[in-house]
């Protein structure tokens, strides 16, 4: 929902007054021109990140100026004072920084944001990135071709950023909040249409000044130095005239008496809300540790919300938030996920929890168990913290600015819940809840379903609050996982660089390589079972789908829920995937807990909990599949794509009617049979000792029984584009009539050998670049093209270059023309040594920083071609990417860009008649 805003904390004009208690480390202040700045010095961390925040937005325009903000903030990626159009891309590239992943900025409501990641400390680069932050606050020239081709861009974003809900969102959050909290930042298209380079000057003058500004930044900085570079760089950018202010928008007003909206059923899954409207309490009266008590009574609520939910067949989830904060009101609501015609009980379930809540409280228990959640929570801070990146951390340090929270170190984090413990009784947890949802005050309810009244949904409200109290529904009771007796190590194997290979009895083979990279942090990856091709087309699909749904399924003991409740204090997510080499299944543990966290993993894979639920969830995605590939034209093209080249896999696995043939059952039958055969395979890489590692192992896989071979037989033949028909794929969506979406293959065998692999990477990136400018920066017609390689180029099978484009539907045939042509420009002539080099020196960056993690060490061991083969992959593809010339490329794109490419095309459908 749109309104979920902290929106007193963004009406500042700058940021609050330092908390009572910030980050020990955290350097802040004020440059002579009044620009704020917060240093987080990161020693030993690699690279430097800058955030330039910005107060101001939509909030700021009017009605003849909607999306003004927006394009302003595209315009300081054109021409700016020191960098000609073009010229900055190239400047950040030689600085390993990349457009759109280092080099971006977003606008909200009430901020614009520029983010900045150089990949080093390097001085010269730092001082560039500056010198472009300077330019975003007073060097934007708004050259008249630049605006007029940005305009374009701007409005090619406006249809990208369209989605299903949206006309439904929107009258949802003016019903429980305002109109005005629907003031995004895509603006209207005439507004845009008739936007002037002298209206974006004006708007970027009055808003842009240093004194509505604050610059983050991190890494591994000397603060003083820093400060003095900040003031060199930026101390120049002054403001004109008075300090301006973001006009007020007044409070939502509370209804006299209970009123609902009926929504037309839209969004899967339907959502319904209740929300109440109520004066905020006495600020003064407040205590520095009402974070936590809100904190607390937050996660006592919504467990218990959780539990009604799941014992409610058709009630996919239920919510209490209080994040609705204006000046001096609140509005605190119940979201309800829900199934077809469930919208009004839903939301009557989560008022029976809220009733029972009020009258009877919380347990101590329950308090005493969100407190240990809050602890655990700082106590993994600690790990994230010291393995975040300085991005990462950028980020964080930005992001609670405007959310008017101090960013703390774990430490105080710890005590904050320490000091705030022996003050969280029932009484008032009580007392706070009724002061955010008095009982006494009237309702909004919105329900998204069909064939109801307004009428009726208030007359159940009333009658379900005038009722008994429902019966509390009781925590889960704790699950003891008997995977078997530990297994024993038969045998192990010193490799390379530290890491063994020990296999246990049952035939588990456990690879471990411990690392301090990462203090506190392990990476796992299982690979187990045969791979894609040693299964049927239809078994295959229905893996798919299996390993699609098994995170969320639960297991035989215990449901997704109750598995949530019961492992709260810690994450025990992970993702699991069926390719080439089987079912691989990875996911990221704190130390301490890699046992528990695979033995939930282990019970996943052993006793998945494939139920009647499941069914529930398969219904739900069959229809979602369905509402995107009928409304969403990149989806409609995809689809197209997957069931004319590969109809019996990848066509079938996202086809609607798969998820609603197929049942629990059938997923059942394949985890227990085919994907229980074949051998097993543990990878544990960070910080975790041998004997660590073959503990956790020895009593989670290593218990399990021996695994069966898989019988011999003849595998599928490897993925190939022999489908491919003589024209385009056509085909047609029922979304906006404006949207469109393109998606261009070039297909061709395997890509083998280090050098062909690191010229296909950088033609990649290449192309991307070459379709970017083309598309984007020179005709205005697309936002976001994409340009990958579309399979592995470890994988045994073809592979294709892809492109992607999402233009309006009117210039959707100009620009697949456009480019073809782009490509074509391979095939004629070899890059330019400088746009060569702009595409490798980020390539190498990004290789080295994940040369730098353990996941990336962990792919390699875990890797079916050897521990040596992927060593040297990773050690010598940057080698072959540095050593890579405009010939190089030129000798790979004629032969692969020459072939005819697959043409997927994406138009609305003709209008409907009125008999359909």
């Amino acid at each position: 929902m749109a309104g979920v805003l902290v929106l007193a904390a963004f009406q500042a004009a700058g940021a609050a007054e330092p908390a009572q208690e910030v980050h020990p480390d955290l350097v802040t202040g004020e440059l002579s021109n009044g620009l704020e700045y917060q240093i987080l010095p990161l020693a030993g961390r690699e690279g430097v990140s800058f955030r330039l925040l910005v107060w101001v937005g939509s909030q700021a325009e009017g009605d003849d100026n909607r999306g003004i903000a927006h394009f302003v903030e595209h315009m300081a990626f054109r021409t700016t004072r020191r960098f000609p159009d073009g010229e900055m891309d190239q400047a950040m590239a030689k600085a390993g920084a990349a457009f759109g992943r280092d080099h971006l900025a977003y606008t909200g409501r009430w901020t614009t944001t520029y983010h900045l990641d150089l990949p080093s400390r390097d001085p010269a680069a730092a001082a560039m990135g500056l010198d472009w932050l300077r330019d975003v606050g007073d060097g934007l020239p708004f050259i008249p071709a630049e605006v007029a081709a940005e305009r374009g861009v701007v409005l090619a974003e406006r249809l990208d950023r369209m989605w299903t809900g949206e006309a439904v969102e929107e009258q949802e959050t003016a019903f429980h909040f305002r109109p005005e909290d629907n003031l995004g930042p895509g603006g209207a298209a005439a507004t845009l249409r008739a936007m002037t380079p002298a209206d974006l000057k004006a708007f970027h003058a009055k808003w842009y000044r240093p004194d509505r500004a604050i610059l983050v930044v991190t890494g591994d900085v000397e603060p003083k130095a820093m400060v003095a570079e900040l003031e060199r760089r930026m101390g120049g950018w002054a403001g004109a005239g008075a300090r301006p202010r973001m006009p007020d928008t007044p409070d939502p007003e509370p209804p006299e008496a209970p009123v609902s909206l009926i929504l037309p059923p839209t969004r899967l899954p339907a959502q319904s809300m209740a929300c109440r409207n109520a004066p905020v309490a006495d600020s003064e009266a407040a205590g520095p540790e009402d974070d936590l008590l809100e904190d607390v009574l937050l996660e006592v609520l919504n467990r218990r919300l959780a539990r009604a939910a799941a014992a409610a067949p058709g009630v996919y989830s239920l919510q209490f938030d209080t994040t609705g904060q204006y000046d001096a009101r609140q509005v605190a609501c119940v979201l309800a996920s829900h199934g077809p015609q469930m919208g009004q009980q839903a939301l009557i379930l989560a008022q029976g929890v809220l009733r029972g809540f009020a009258v009877h409280g919380p347990e101590q228990g329950e308090i005493d168990s969100a407190l240990a959640q809050q602890r655990a929570q700082a106590r993994g801070a600690l790990t994230e913290r010291a393995n975040a990146t300085a991005a990462e951390t950028a980020d964080e340090l930005l992001y609670s600015i405007p959310a008017g929270r101090p960013f703390l170190h774990p430490h105080q984090m710890m005590r904050r819940v320490s000091r705030g413990a022996a003050s969280l009784t029932p009484e008032r947890l009580i007392q706070t809840f009724v002061a955010l949802w008095p009982g006494d005050a009237p309702p909004t309810l919105s329900v998204e379903d069909a064939g109801l009244t307004t009428e009726a949904v208030v007359l159940a409200w009333r009658a379900a609050a005038a009722g008994p109290l429902p019966p509390p529904i009781a925590a889960p009771r704790p699950i003891d996982l008997d995977l078997g007796s530990a297994g024993k190590v038969v045998r192990r194997e010193a490799l390379p660089e530290g890491a063994v290979r020990l296999t246990f009895a049952n035939g588990l083979v456990l690879n471990h390589l411990a690392s301090d990279r990462a203090p506190g942090s392990v990476e796992i990856i299982i690979r187990l079972g045969p791979g894609a091709r040693q299964l049927s087309a239809a078994d295959y699909v229905t893996a798919a789908l299996a390993t699609n749904i098994l995170p969320y399924a639960g297991i035989e003991a215990a449901s997704y829920a109750a598995l949530q409740e019961l492992n709260a204090r810690w994450s025990w997510n992970f993702d699991v995937d069926i390719g080439e080499h089987g079912l691989w299944v990875s996911a990221r543990s704190f130390a301490g807990q890699v046992t528990p966290h695979l033995a939930l993993i282990t019970a996943h894979l052993a006793t998945p909990g494939f139920s009647d639920e499941t069914a529930d969830q398969m219904a739900l995605l069959a229809a979602h599949l369905e509402q995107e590939n009928r409304l969403v034209p990149s989806d409609a093209a995809r689809d197209a794509f997957a069931r004319t080249i590969w109809p019996d896999t990848a066509g079938a696995a996202g086809d609607p009617d798969t998820y609603r043939r197929l049942k629990p059952d059938d997923l059942k039958r394949v985890m227990g049979t085919q994907l229980a055969l074949g051998p097993a395979e543990l990878t544990l890489v960070g910080d975790i000792t041998e004997a660590e590692a073959i503990e956790a192992a020895a009593t989670t896989l290593g218990a399990r029984p021996p695994r069966p071979p898989p019988p011999p037989g003849p595998t599928r033949p490897p993925l190939d584009y022999s489908r491919a028909p003589d024209g385009p794929i056509v085909a047609t969506h029922r979304g906006s009539a404006e949207r469109a979406a393109a998606q261009i293959y070039w297909p061709r065998p395997p890509v083998t050998g280090l050098k062909n692999q690191a010229a296909a990477l950088a033609l990649s990136e290449l192309l991307e670049i070459a379709v970017i400018e083309e598309t984007r920066r020179r005709r205005g017609q697309t936002y976001s093209p994409v340009v990958d390689l579309d399979g592995g180029l470890d994988d045994p099978h073809d592979i294709a270059l892809y492109v992607e484009v999402t233009p309006d539907a009117a210039s959707l045939d100009e620009v697949t023309a456009a480019v073809l042509r782009t490509a074509r420009g391979f095939v004629a002539a070899p890059p330019s040594r400088e746009a060569l080099d702009q595409v490798i020196r980020p390539i190498l960056s990004q290789l080295e920083a994940a040369r730098q993690t353990d996941a990336r060490w962990a792919v390699a061991l875990a890797s079916p071609k050897g521990w040596d083969t992927a060593r040297a992959l990773i050690d010598g593809l940057g080698t072959a990417l540095a050593e890579l010339t405009p010939a190089d490329i030129h000798a790979l794109a004629g032969p692969w860009l020459s072939t005819p490419p697959i043409i997927v095309l994406a138009r609305p459908a003709p209008p409907m008649g009125d008999a359909q």
